[in-house]
């Protein structure tokens, strides 16, 4: 028999999610980010389920796309860091890829490209970001040329993205919101300013298009409100089962730098699960986990193919029993305190060694 670790993956809670999303912003066209393998549930498979579902899918670069249109996928593919090389520009107008253009040696490619079909395209404006994007004094100039680009469908959208839209009252969102507002007002194409985060907390400035991520995976965006208040369900629950449960006696140490001497005679498991798998090694004696749906607490550090569990709370636990590291019953924001780590960090953390297993299509 392999491991026992699995990534349990529910379509239904995805597209709940989706339906959540929806609600919060109707009428809104919608780009679902895929990117990073699907926030490490699957590109492929997330893609397909989601193909129908939106307007478009959100992509790092343009191998992930490549890697959707031959699994299937047929809808929009958004380049979210547009093209890297001249010849993607090719690539992306034979695909049908949607571009976005961020810096001035792209718009040099475009003008020197001659594209079999006309390009759906953004221009991404850094209204205070600092990364990609830009400069406010360069937007006229930078769309005026590639919206004139006879490859580059009518009209070409504008985007910008939040740098604090987790933190309500940070004054940068007032000053981002007030200039991309004023720059929005000056184009007719479509507009996209809302991810996760200000897809809830900023319902009036979600413009044509919102770029929803972590959101579509249940995980909240925001640090003030769980998954389940903003009406989200995880789509992953990373779970195993026991492979070993002994007695350790009082005094003993347990674990790599005898971090954790049991204060008692008690019980402990052990799980194959380890930072080899993608656990955070940064997890803290007493992270929650649950032990047949009872809630017990890491002890020791994590190592590479294992960890061991305080059982005093599952006294009746047995070898083989189920483990749920977080998901259903166990939110991962939830889990996420008692590490370094973030839930984007962890959710793309996991390797393969762990089996994915979708509960239906």
């Amino acid at each position: 028999m392999s491991r026992a670790t699995l990534a349990i993956l529910s379509t239904e809670n995805l597209l709940h999610n989706l339906s959540i999303i929806k609600k919060q912003a109707p009428g809104a066209n919608i780009i679902a980010m895929v990117k990073a393998n699907a926030y490490g549930h699957g590109l492929r498979s997330v893609s397909l389920r989601l193909d129908k579902q939106v307007d478009s899918l959100g992509v790092a670069s343009i191998n992930e796309a490549l890697a959707l249109r031959k699994a299937g996928v047929k809808g929009p593919i958004t380049l979210m860091e547009g093209v890297f090389s001249p010849d993607e520009l090719l690539i992306a107008s034979c695909e049908k890829f949607h571009v976005v253009f961020h810096e001035w040696t792209q718009i040099k490619w475009l003008q020197s490209a001659t594209l079999p079909i006309p390009l759906a395209a953004w221009l991404k404006i850094d209204t205070g970001m600092g990364r990609l994007g830009f400069l406010p004094e360069d937007v006229v100039d930078a769309y005026e040329q590639v919206q004139a680009h006879r490859s580059i469908a009518k009209p070409l959208g504008i985007m910008s993205h939040l740098a604090c839209a987790d933190e309500t009252a940070h004054p940068l969102n007032k000053q981002q919101i007030t200039l991309f507002a004023m720059l929005a007002n000056s184009f007719s194409g479509p507009t996209s300013l809302c991810n996760s985060a200000a897809l809830f907390t900023l319902p009036e400035y979600h413009y044509t298009t919102v770029r929803p991520g972590i959101s579509l995976y249940g995980i909240s965006p925001l640090p003030n409100l769980s998954a389940a208040q903003l009406g989200l369900k995880p789509v992953m629950t990373l779970q195993t089962r026991l492979m070993a449960v002994r007695v350790a006696r009082k005094g003993s140490s347990i674990g790599y730098g005898a971090q954790f001497v049991c204060p008692e005679d008690m019980l402990v498991g052990v799980i194959a699960m380890g930072y080899g798998d993608g656990y955070p090694r940064s997890a803290r004696n007493g992270t929650p986990l649950l032990v047949n749906g009872i809630r017990c607490h890491t002890i020791g550090r994590i190592s590479m193919d294992m960890m061991t569990i305080d059982l005093r709370n599952c006294p009746d636990a047995q070898v083989a029993d189920p483990v749920i590291l977080w998901g259903d019953g166990l939110p991962l924001e939830e889990v996420v305190r008692f590490t370094s780590s973030i839930p984007y960090d962890m959710l793309t953390a996991i390797q393969t060694r762990v089996t994915f297993q979708w509960t239906q299509f």
